[in-house]
């Protein structure tokens, strides 16, 4: 026992160095940054899934330090502290055996609070004023499109036209900014996973594999959730009971679920398309072709699939 023990703190200060390591040329060298937002994340999830959760908090607090000491606490709060929580429950989910859906979301939960926490600390230790960030929105990145399209051949109403439905989608981006960075923040578990798994299977420590997309099955509830934050965004103003705070909440309910159902509609589709032998390009070029000119078909075939199983419908038959 006492072998094992020193074992898994020998193991638990070599991967806080290799963290502190890719975290400090992470964040010196711009090109490389990735080292200190994936690869570093990743290590302390290894040790997670070795040799437990107390190894894996023991190597992101020394790693905290010793990146405190040496570039400063506000970089260590933006690297090690931001991704430490989230990578202690991803090694846990890969220990304990977590079902995918909960594999992700949890850290990706955990990663969404920890940033935002790091963002409110930093802009108090800093004084900076987290309103310049809206003044940039509604001003620097509105103009800098305005003047992008000047440049399109229009007319003068089509331009005003077109403005208008930039500065509609930019406010309304805006009130949803919340969902959107959860689901950044998910795709970045998810691949941060993928990395994960890829190193443990390379270091005998990791035997799981996540399933690929043309298995995932999104939950039949993704469909309430997105009728929820429907009623709740714009209904309100039919109903007698406008209220801005509501109609926010709502469009974030809203984009989480259609978000869930678009997935399930991209994920039936590769099913699908892989019954029939498709090639990886043409998969991934007509999902993306979808994507950019109706995200709102694949929302809604992701819909018929959770209620009618389009995937069994539609997918090629064995002779």
């Amino acid at each position: 026992m006492k072998q094992t023990n020193t074992r898994a703190m020998v193991e638990t200060a070599f991967v806080s160095a290799i963290v502190v390591m890719l975290t400090l040329i992470g964040t010196t060298v711009p090109l490389l940054s990735l080292l200190a937002t994936l690869v570093a994340p990743a290590g302390i999830a290894l040790i997670g899934i070795r040799w437990g959760s107390r190894y894996s908090c023991a190597a992101s607090a020394v790693a905290f330090v010793l990146v405190s000491l040496l570039v400063g606490p506000l970089m260590a709060l933006a690297t090690i502290l931001t991704y430490s929580l989230p990578s202690i429950f991803l090694g846990e989910a890969f220990r304990a055996n977590w079902p995918l859906g909960k594999l992700i979301v949890i850290p990706a939960i955990a990663l969404t609070v920890t940033s935002l926490v790091g963002i409110l600390i930093s802009a108090g230790v800093t004084s900076f004023d987290l309103t310049q960030i809206n003044h940039m929105i509604d001003v620097d990145l509105k103009n800098a499109l305005i003047e992008s399209i000047k440049q399109q051949p229009m007319t003068q109403e089509q331009m005003d036209a077109y403005i208008n439905r930039i500065d509609l989608a930019i406010q309304q981006a805006k009130r949803m900014i919340l969902a959107y960075w959860f689901g950044a923040n998910t795709v970045v578990i998810y691949i941060l996973a993928k990395l994960v798994t890829y190193i443990g299977r390379r270091t005998n420590s990791v035997v799981r594999t996540l399933p690929p997309m043309d298995t995932w099955r999104m939950p039949i509830w993704g469909a309430g959730v997105l009728a929820v934050g429907i009623i709740l965004a714009y209904g309100g103003q039919y109903l007698g009971y406008a209220n801005g705070i509501l109609s926010d909440i709502g469009l974030n309910i809203a984009l989480f679920g259609g978000m869930i159902c678009g997935l399930n509609g991209i994920t039936c589709l590769l099913s699908i398309m892989k019954s029939y032998n498709l090639a990886g390009i043409f998969k991934f070029a007509i999902i993306g072709f979808l994507y950019v000119m109706s995200p709102m078909a694949l929302v809604i075939y992701g819909i018929l699939d959770m209620f009618l199983d389009m995937r069994a419908r539609f997918q090629k038959r064995s002779l």
